[in-house]
Formats: C-alpha cells, structure tokens, sequence
C-alpha cells in the first residue's frame, strides 16, 4: 500500500472541511434569523471535522513522511472523538429541518441521540479489539443495531405536510443517514475480513482510511449544504 495516497486523502479532509466551514459561514448570513443556526450547526460541524483532519494529517506526517500501519492507526481515537461530536451534531441539523415542516415530535432528538452515541462507542470498542474475536463481533452488531435504530427512526419522520422543498430535503438526508453512514460499518468490516484472510494488513488499514475520509465529507459537507439550501429557500 502507498501511504502517500492515504496522507493525500488526509489533507484532503482537511481542505474539505475548511471550506465547508467558509462556506456555510458566508451563507449564514444570506438565512433568516430564525433559520441561522441551521449554517451555524453546518458550519461547527466542518470546523470540529476540520481541526480534527489537521492533528490526523500532521500524525500521518503530511507531506512525504515516511509512514506505516501504526501511524494510520494512531488517528483512531481522533477519529472517534470526531464522529462522536459531530454526529449528533448532524442529527440535531437534521431534526431542524424537520422542524421547518412541523413536523418535530417530542423525544425524537433524544431518542437519535442516544441511539448515535451508542453506535460511536460501541463501533470504538469493536475497532480497539483483536480482529475476528467474539467481543469484536459482538461489538460490531451492536453499533450496527444502533445505526439501524436511527435509520429507522429517522426513515419513519414524516413531513407530508411540510414546504415542497422541506420534503425534498428531508428525504435526502434521510438518504444520507441510510447510505451514506453505511460507508463506516463497510469500511470496517471491509479491513477486518482482509486482515482474517491473511491479507496485507497495511492494504486493509489504508483502504479503510481512504474510505472513512469520503464518507466524511459526502457526510458532513453534503448533508450541510442540503439543509442549509432548504433553509435558504423557507
């Protein structure tokens, strides 16, 4: 595996989200009052996202360093500490765009949240394991029944009633929550059946890397811009 290419995506990471974080900044103002916080949420999103890519990028010694497995692997905790605040960050964007519709039920943010934080802990736990033992397993399937408990959750709000372009928008992050986080569990079952294959582990660790970096962005500036656009248009 060239870990050029895995401290490539990296810095990516980075630029995306500082850009994401300049952008949704500058449309902030563009919003109604009432509706700013929808770009403020986008933009602290990217931002954490974005000081998060920078401490990574420097661990994989961007540019040119000479790296391995063990420095990839060391962005782990990074990693996590990330998707552990700017996930429920992302459902809270989410759940105000709903309310844009009125359609906000009572318990429906706590419920996401909760189920979301059970998902990065128990993902975390599964990561830090031994590849192919029974508490990586089990970890795994309970992050996975998390993630399925907001898929459903969130694939069950209705908004009917709502603005044409609300509707639009919240089928689209409904999409993202769905196809779009089920990236991450990909990822991490693609490098663990490659390392219980007697596969290159370095192969495994840098693809899961790469991936983990797309589906950042796609996840955070995508979802961003989808709400701020409906929030631009209400």
């Amino acid at each position: 595996m060239d870990f050029q290419i895995v401290q490539a995506f990296f810095m990516l990471g980075f630029v995306a989200m500082a850009a994401g974080t300049l952008w949704f900044y500058l449309e902030r103002n563009d919003l109604k009052p009432e509706l700013r916080s929808v770009a403020t949420y986008a933009a602290v999103i990217t931002f954490v996202a974005a000081i998060m890519y920078y401490v990574m990028k420097d661990i994989v010694q961007f540019p040119g360093g000479a790296i391995g497995t063990a420095e990839v692997e060391a962005t782990l905790p990074i990693r996590y500490i990330d998707w552990l605040i700017t996930t429920p960050l992302l459902l809270v964007e989410f759940a105000l765009i709903v309310a844009i519709a009125g359609a906000m039920k009572k318990g429906l943010l706590t419920k996401l949240i909760v189920a979301d934080i059970a998902m990065i802990v128990f993902g975390y736990l599964g990561e830090i394991g031994t590849p192919g033992s029974v508490t990586n397993y089990l970890f795994f399937i309970l992050s996975s029944l998390a993630w399925l408990y907001i898929v459903y959750v969130v694939y069950t709000v209705n908004v009917s009633d709502g603005p044409a372009h609300v509707q639009r928008a919240v089928k689209t992050m409904k999409w993202f929550v769905i196809a779009g986080w089920a990236i991450y569990p990909i990822g991490t079952a693609t490098q663990e059946l490659i390392e219980l294959n007697a596969g290159d582990a370095a192969l495994a660790i840098g693809i899961a890397a790469i991936i983990y970096v797309i589906a950042d962005v796609l996840n955070k500036v995508g979802f961003g811009i989808i709400a701020v656009r409906a929030a631009k248009q209400s």
